[in-house]
């Protein structure tokens, strides 16, 4: 009886520090998010014109461009999606939310079915770099916000690397 009820203590332990890491990573990816998605990722030269653009300042160019449906893309795969993957996080790793089982199991089939799109946005950008690239007429430098979004992107990973599914639903509470 006694090393049943060790084992079930070293077991909850284990599982608070996976929530709290989870929770730790999410929320700094959630603090740093913000930088990546407003300070310039690019910094582009043509012909002796320098223009900067953030993932949002690129959003907006693209609709009043009317490339709405790339827009579209961008602005889901770069800022609803890592933003509901890292509350989505946040919420699973929290005992002290009243969502019940079936709502953490929700979140969880949201965040593995989201997951998989939410780097279709840096395929864009390699794609856009490679279209706009034109030898020495055009010269790409990264600004500071594409640190910052790598960073969030580090730290997501981090996050959902570190989070235990079989907490999820009530298999371990």
């Amino acid at each position: 009886m006694p090393e049943t009820m060790m084992q079930q203590r070293l077991l909850e332990s284990r599982d608070s520090l996976v929530r709290q890491r989870t929770a730790a990573f999410a929320l700094a990816a959630l603090l740093l998010f913000p930088l990546g998605i407003l300070m310039p990722v690019v910094a582009m030269e043509r012909f002796g014109f320098r223009q900067e653009t953030s993932i949002i300042g690129g959003t907006s160019e693209l609709l009043a461009s009317g490339h709405v449906v790339l827009a579209i893309i961008v602005l889901v795969c770069s800022i609803l999606i890592p933003v509901c993957k890292l509350t989505g996080l946040l919420v699973l790793s929290s005992r002290h939310l009243p969502i019940g089982s079936r709502g953490r199991d929700l979140v969880w089939r949201f965040l593995e079915v989201t997951g998989r799109w939410g780097m279709l946005d840096v395929l864009l950008v390699a794609a856009l770099v490679a279209a706009v690239k034109l030898g020495d007429l055009v010269s790409i430098e990264s600004g500071p916000g594409l640190y910052a979004f790598a960073g969030t992107v580090v730290l997501s990973l981090l996050a959902s690397a570190s989070w235990d599914p079989a907490l999820v639903g009530g298999r371990r509470s």
